[in-house]
């Protein structure tokens, strides 16, 4: 027997420092269930398996077996309490297994005895996945965790016209973990055994001592790949600032007895080496990364740049750690590979303002113009760019991810201190598709670079000349999203290079694109959206390292 499932959902904040913390889980298994729900034979096994491990691992354990919605708020409650009198450095873990609903995007836990016929029964007669988050983030502690295992093929959703199948993907804020057991809109195995694969897989995980949580999933993911032989891929999307480990073990141990030893006289300042490079595997049509050397830049354009926007400074210098960035932006051909093996569902709606049509594409038609699959998909937004970039890295292993604003910009100058690569605006059209000449024969009202690059909507990725680091279209074909919070200046960037944090009402956009005027096709200028948003100018490219 096959079941989708809500794979796992984990909300993590900020990590409170090793074996000090108080540990509080909630565990809820139902399986018993009958009218319309089929019975599960797993998710009761799951949760006396969970709730065993969490004891191991030094939690206070809350549990409820076939519960229904009473029991269900019940046990939330007498949770809730443990957690806010367990205090600010306490760790918070909610574990469920069961059916598991989706309906406009709000995700609902469904009790035994629960009967829904139609979407608005869900209010009354199963529990909104956000009202265990509330809780939690009312408690105030320093970490939560939240692990949800829900069938997917949910009966319910049958005939109900807002009610989906999969169950919606939440996005991970700052300081959080987001891990799934299986692809959005792919089956998870029930396994041949008293318990699913994954929940098997990340009990005994959670057990090995001195790893991280990142490894711990990471482990899990591996196993039920060979479990599973492959059928079912966990992924996580992870954006946790500080550490935290299920069982603390020898090595962290050995870390903190290193961390108050005297430290040794510094080296030699040298430069740091590139991140490793290359394609990973998992995909047939991977983007080729291209390894960038550590080092330090002043962000930013100085007062005396031509064009220059005020929220382009004042400069700062920022610290880049090595890492690599795809040689291009993600293709249309190397999307569509991640549409077909996830099934996930892109933004629908796309706006191609410049070019008089709005909201009448997707990324399939952009409308505006037509598209091989070897140019840079466009009409995607924040959200789809993040999922493609999460798929990729669980697929190969690897920490791929969406580059932050600083690494973006770093990249981009390849070592260059001005507005851009030329001196002289009619060598534009040689590293960058821009606004030009021809464009302007398609749209005679624009107003354009004085150059020809040949192209009236997006080139083939490649078309034109690279940088100083051999990346393309740095500046020109696509604006790119970009990892963290979009934020009112240079100053709020971090001095590490990492993603502004925060909570995020729009997310950052750097670089030009095809219909791009003059005066914004410069290193430093940057824009925001909502991460709802796709246009018809707006792509992405990823990177690779921690």
């Amino acid at each position: 027997m096959r079941r989708f499932w809500l794979s796992l959902f984990a909300f993590v904040a900020l990590a409170a420092p090793a074996l000090a913390e108080p540990r509080i889980a909630l565990v809820i298994g139902n399986s018993n269930y009958g009218g319309d729900l089929p019975k599960l034979p797993n998710p009761a096994n799951d949760a006396d398996l969970m709730a065993a491990t969490l004891k191991k691992l030094g939690f206070k354990v809350v549990e409820s077996r076939d519960a229904d919605l009473n029991q269900m708020n019940k046990a939330i409650r007498e949770f809730s309490n443990m957690l806010s009198s367990a205090g600010s450095q306490a760790v918070g873990l909610f574990f469920y297994a069961g059916h598991g609903l989706q309906i406009d995007g709000e995700n609902w836990l469904i009790p035994i005895k629960a009967n829904i016929q139609k979407s608005a029964d869900a209010e009354f007669e199963a529990v909104p996945a956000s009202k265990i988050l509330g809780q939690m983030q009312f408690a105030e502690n320093s970490l939560n965790i939240v692990i949800l295992d829900a069938c997917r093929n949910n009966p319910l959703s049958r005939g109900m016209r807002s009610a989906s199948t999969g169950l919606a993907k939440m996005d991970a804020p700052l300081g959080s973990f987001i891990a799934y057991s299986t692809a959005p809109g792919q089956t998870a195995a029930d396994g041949k055994g008293k318990n699913s694969p994954y929940t098997a897989a990340l009990a005994k995980a959670m057990l090995k001592p001195g790893i991280a949580i990142e490894e711990a999933f990471r482990d899990a993911r591996v196993e039920v790949l060979q479990t599973t032989n492959k059928e079912q891929i966990p992924w996580e999307s992870s954006s946790l600032t500080g550490a935290f480990s299920f069982n603390p073990g020898q090595k962290l141990a050995e870390t903190q007895t290193a961390a108050i030893a005297p430290a040794p006289a510094p080296a030699p300042a040298a430069a740091q080496p590139a991140a490793p490079s290359g394609p990973a595997k998992g995909c047939t049509n991977c983007p080729e990364m291209v390894a960038i050397k550590g080092g330090s830049f002043m962000m930013g354009s100085p007062d005396d740049e031509d064009d220059r926007k005020d929220f382009e400074g004042p400069q700062k210098k920022i610290s880049i750690k090595p890492f690599s960035m795809g040689k291009y932006s993600v293709t249309v051909g190397q999307f569509a590979e991640f549409i077909k093996a996830t099934k996930y569902k892109p933004s629908d709606e796309c706006d191609t303002e410049r070019t008089g049509k709005m909201r009448g594409a997707n990324w399939t038609d952009p409308e505006a113009f037509d598209q091989g699959e070897n140019e840079p998909v466009v009409c995607i937004n924040w959200k789809d760019a993040n999922a493609y970039a999460e798929w990729l890295a669980v697929t190969s292993g690897k920490p791929y991810r969406l580059p932050s604003e600083a690494e973006w910009e770093y990249a981009a100058r390849a070592g260059v201190t001005k507005a851009h690569y030329w001196s002289d605006e009619s060598d534009t059209c040689a590293y960058a598709n821009v606004a030009d000449k021809a464009a302007k024969k398609k749209h005679a009202n624009w107003s354009i670079s004085d150059c020809n690059d040949g192209f009236a909507g997006t080139s083939p990725v490649g078309s034109l000349k690279p940088n100083a680091f051999g990346l393309y279209d740095m500046l020109g074909n696509v604006k790119q999203w970009v990892a963290g919070c979009g934020v009112e200046s240079i100053e709020e960037i971090p001095a590490d290079g990492s993603p502004t944090g925060g909570s995020c009402s729009y997310r950052p956009v750097r670089g030009s694109a095809w219909d791009s005027l003059p005066n914004i096709v410069r290193f430093a200028y940057w824009e925001r959206g909502p991460a709802s948003y796709a246009s018809s100018n707006y792509g992405f490219r990823v990177a690779l390292g921690q």
